[in-house]
């Protein structure tokens, strides 16, 4: 081999006694910290950064998504999930994108293409957003400060605008094209009909959004409700459905976020609270009760061996999750089947130390499935656009007491649908690509249907007391990121910085993505295993895998922060007893 010069990149953890906020952007980072200086708490911490977050990255999420928050307080034996999803409009039906028969979508979710991408971009691939309901209520339950108090940054933000960076220009510039195509967008975000820039770091150029910040300040003075009923629902509703999209006023009007128990999923002496049925969560607790039945910690991190059975793992889990997973509500999920202590041991029997082999959903019959819808089986192609640098963000925090929150929100994909709705600054998710567009799945689009998605923020427990708050953007790739950030946490004893920073693999294609980081001799050894595996070099900004955030809390009380070194806007920031 001939030897070559290797860029490394890694990030310090940030450390503290008074509380700790990560999230995917250190604007929103900070907003939380000064909110924990004040003396709010966890829950509020977490609301002012996801609004915050909303305004300084906006391709990544916003009022306009959806998302997911865990939530523990100290000497609980449960956590408790506040759920904000997209929802499908009432309108929806199943044949509504039809099939365009060019193959696989050029999206991340390899689903059959749709006819003009339609539920990619444009005003048909808008489901209900949940933001604004989640994040209120979740004020209402846990938090301790006022709506407009949590709102008051975000408006800020909004109005003087967020420096552009590097990064910014980049976000913009990848997506320039579909931004373009609508007008209320362009002006936003491209006016010029070029991405904005900085050239002089002294005198950075702003991204401002005062519609947005209109919008907020609207929110502010009448509260949540005034998103879901009212000149803005009206807006929303209007510009949408004038526009061909099956959406009515009535789809905001009758939105509801709701507090649910967290799904509790025992491994190695603590329990992972994460989000249930129709989520990334399911299938992070599947995949953990399978890495129950290894002994992870002795075949020793990231070895041939472990990559080995944790990748079978990883694709017995997604074999189930394409075959069974849908909205619990609309369809039969044998929930309790794929989680029971008995089909983990069945399945993870199964795993092979010397090849891997093809992998099979479980059988219908075992798990007590009736209904004989077919099964979605996406098409990969290796392709891993929009993955981890392009849509969805998480924060996680952990305040001065203990109490934790692990929170991703979403558009879905870059910049959603790409809508921004005139006179608003709203900019709207495509959430109905969650859906698998061919009828008759599980995960086929239906009216008032929560679809399929990838959200799996967790937190990791003992004896209850919060040990960690965890969470990817990602896509499909959150899930495997999670797995591997709880074992590289808990059965190797990494720190959390060093537990993100570790070289992953990822099995959630059809191939077995690679960190390029990882030996090359580790690689050949797998390929030879009969994995198919991909290479993929993360230095190079590409999001071929999840990009994580997350706190960890010491015995003393101690809290350290660490984020993705290869996504440029993350970090962490902590905050001293006063």
């Amino acid at each position: 081999m001939t030897a070559r010069t290797q860029l490394l990149m890694d990030r310090a953890e940030a450390a503290s006694s008074g509380g700790m906020v990560a999230a995917k952007t250190v604007h929103a980072a900070e907003v939380g910290a000064a909110v924990l200086r004040q003396g709010g708490n966890a829950v509020d911490a977490a609301v002012a950064t996801a609004f915050a977050a909303g305004v300084a990255e906006p391709w990544m999420s916003g009022v306009g998504g959806g998302g997911l928050m865990v939530v523990h307080r100290p000497g609980e034996e449960t956590g408790r999930v506040v759920e904000f999803p997209m929802v499908a409009p009432a309108g929806a039906t199943a044949g509504m994108f039809p099939l365009s028969g060019a193959g696989a979508d050029a999206a991340m979710f390899g689903w059959p293409g749709v006819v003009d991408a339609a539920n990619i971009v444009g005003h048909r691939a808008v489901a209900v957003p949940g933001v604004v309901a989640g994040l209120s209520l979740a004020l209402e339950r846990f938090g301790s400060i006022g709506f407009a108090a949590a709102l008051a940054p975000a408006i800020r933000l909004a109005e003087e605008g967020v420096p552009v960076t590097w990064h910014t220009t980049y976000a913009v510039g990848r997506d320039v094209r579909n931004l373009s195509r609508f007008p209320a967008t362009a002006a936003v975000f491209c006016p010029e009909g070029i991405p904005p820039a900085t050239v002089d770091q002294g005198n950075p150029a702003r991204l401002r959004q005062p519609d947005l910040a209109r919008t907020l300040q609207t929110l502010a003075a009448e509260g949540p409700g005034a998103f879901y009923q009212g000149p803005i629902a009206d807006a929303i509703a209007g510009h949408l459905s004038q526009n061909g999209a099956p959406f009515a006023v009535e789809d905001l009007a009758r939105y509801g976020a709701r507090v649910v128990p967290a799904l509790a999923t025992p491994y190695r002496d603590h329990q992972i609270f994460t989000p249930g049925g129709g989520t990334g969560g399911t299938t992070l607790a599947q995949s953990l009760r399978l890495l129950g039945h290894l002994d992870v910690a002795a075949l020793g991190h990231n070895t041939v061996e472990a990559l080995h059975l944790v990748a079978q793992a990883f694709r017995q889990a997604f074999a189930d999750r394409f075959a069974y997973l849908a909205d619990p509500e609309f369809v039969d999920v044998p929930l309790d089947a794929l989680l029971s202590p008995g089909y983990a041991a069945e399945r993870a029997a199964r795993l092979s130390p010397d090849r891997a082999g093809p992998t099979r959903a479980g059988d219908p019959a075992r798990l007590g499935v009736a209904h004989g819808l077919a099964v979605s089986m996406p098409e990969y192609t290796g392709q891993t656009a929009q993955a981890a640098s392009g849509s969805t963000t998480h924060l996680g925090v952990i305040d001065r007491d203990g109490m934790a929150v692990s929170l991703t929100q979403t558009l879905l994909s870059l910049w959603g649908s790409r809508v921004v709705v005139p006179g608003t600054g709203i900019l709207l998710n495509n959430g109905m690509m969650w859906f698998d567009p061919e009828p008759g799945r599980p995960n086929s689009v239906e009216g008032g249907k929560r679809p399929l998605s990838n959200m799996a923020p967790a937190l990791v427990v003992r004896d209850g007391r919060t040990v960690a708050s965890i969470g990817a953007s990602g896509g499909r790739k959150i899930i495997n990121c999670q797995a591997q950030l709880a074992t590289n946490l808990l059965d190797h004893g990494l720190g959390i910085q060093a537990a993100i920073t570790a070289p992953r693999i990822d099995a959630s294609t059809g191939h077995l993505l690679v960190s390029a980081r990882l030996p090359e001799a580790t690689q050949r050894a797998l390929s030879a295993l009969g994995h198919a595996v991909v290479t993929r070099d993360e230095t190079l900004g590409g999001g071929d895998f999840a990009s994580p955030a997350g706190v960890l809390r010491a015995a003393d009380g101690r809290l350290t922060g660490g984020a993705d070194p290869f996504y440029f806007p993350a970090g962490a920031v902590g905050v001293e007893e006063r």
